[in-house]
């Protein structure tokens, strides 16, 4: 996957990083600072660490299969980026404002996207970008061209959230919106919805939709602590389940054993229900393993193992094994502020995982280690 002197060299400058990070911290150490001294001492290394060259932190990321390879496709405060995680190659790449070709944007030829959420997809041969934001509608571009696809307008609410649906299948996109809290499923050359998902969650905070294996699902979280999730086929509600802790802020939907089952990070733990019971309890005590809130998860299944993979406001990336509910090794210590994103891919037939937030870097781990 990486050449040896490559996997070497990040290792190493990983480790300085971090040890330059902590020490400075231990000037005055608290118990916290010692023990994530004593975690980034006991760390496993990310295999490939890269910074943006906009230097602006990444406030999220999606991960696309194109016919040149992987590419991580970036938001930062600086507009879009792309990583070419093979080559190290970043470019930047910008896009047409969103609500260009609404009457009112007129007197603002200069305006320029305010984009806080991303997904893609690969449609006809090209990467189909769909973004939006806290302050934006969202839209659809053409990532090669930077053209607009579906277009937003100033009268459109703003994004909640936004997912690709990742498996197999069509592809398609969901998205969550403010103040009208419409969930809505969209082919990534429509103008008009495909349809529209019953919310009985209100605000959504974690959005997430696969489809295989015969099933087509999304699954949502929301500001209240309820997680609900659809049958994408049908447009109806499935299953619906409450925490009573606090706002949910990352879903993800896998399977475990031969059983769809749904992840949720609420505050500082991490729920996992079975979507064939009929009991609303998780199928393990809620856990913990960071110090601080979990803002994002993704899932994956290999050999036979499901893991999740979570990030924090706390800097740190755990790994779970979903049947046993325990983390697995020590949290990888690779960022020096919070991880906003982390996803689950598979690069050069290995499976990894990418994280990335407000250090403005992107680490990508090694599950198979």
């Amino acid at each position: 996957m990486f050449s040896a002197t490559q996997l070497d060299a990040f290792s190493s400058s990983s480790r300085v990083r971090r040890l330059s990070f902590t020490l400075n911290r231990l000037k005055c150490p608290s118990s916290d600072d010692l023990r994530r001294y004593l975690r980034a001492m006991l760390s496993q290394s990310a295999i490939l660490s890269s910074e943006v060259p906009s230097s602006q932190w990444i406030t999220d990321f999606t991960f696309v299969e194109t016919a040149a390879g992987p590419l991580v496709v970036c938001l930062t405060h600086g507009g879009v980026w792309t990583w070419d995680p093979l080559r190290d190659v970043w470019q930047e790449r910008p896009l047409t404002f969103a609500c260009a070709g609404d009457p009112l944007n007129a007197p603002y030829p200069d305006a320029e996207n305010d984009l806080g959420s991303v997904a893609a997809v690969v449609s006809d041969g090209r990467v189909v970008l769909a973004a939006g934001g806290d302050e934006q509608g969202f839209a659809f571009w053409d990532l090669e061209s930077g053209k607009l696809i579906r277009e937003a307008t100033y009268a459109d609410p703003y994004l909640a959230a936004m997912t690709e649906v990742r498996g197999e299948g069509s592809p398609l996109f969901v998205t969550a919106t403010q103040y009208a809290e419409q969930i809505l499923v969209w082919r990534p050359s429509a103008k008009d919805a495909l349809l529209e998902l019953p919310n009985d969650l209100g605000l959504i905070a974690g959005l997430t939709a696969v489809q295989g294996h015969g099933l087509s699902r999304a699954a949502a979280g929301g500001r209240d602590g309820d997680v609900s999730v659809w049958d994408l086929k049908l447009g109806e509600r499935i299953a619906s389940f409450g925490t009573e802790e606090g706002c949910v802020e990352a879903v993800s939907l896998t399977r475990l054993a031969s059983n769809p089952i749904v992840v949720a990070a609420v505050e500082h733990e991490i729920y996992v229900w079975d979507l064939t019971r009929d009991s609303d309890d998780p199928i393990h005590d809620p856990w913990e393993g960071h110090d601080e809130t979990v803002l994002t998860l993704d899932t994956v299944t290999f050999d036979d193992r499901t893991l999740a993979v979570t990030g924090g406001e706390d800097g740190a990336v755990c790994i779970w094994d979903l049947r046993t509910g325990t983390q697995i090794g020590n949290p990888l210590i690779g960022h020096d502020r919070s991880v906003e994103t982390v996803r689950t891919a598979v690069i050069n037939g290995r499976h990894v995982a990418l994280s990335a937030g407000r250090d403005e870097k992107i680490n990508v781990w090694d599950l198979q280690a």
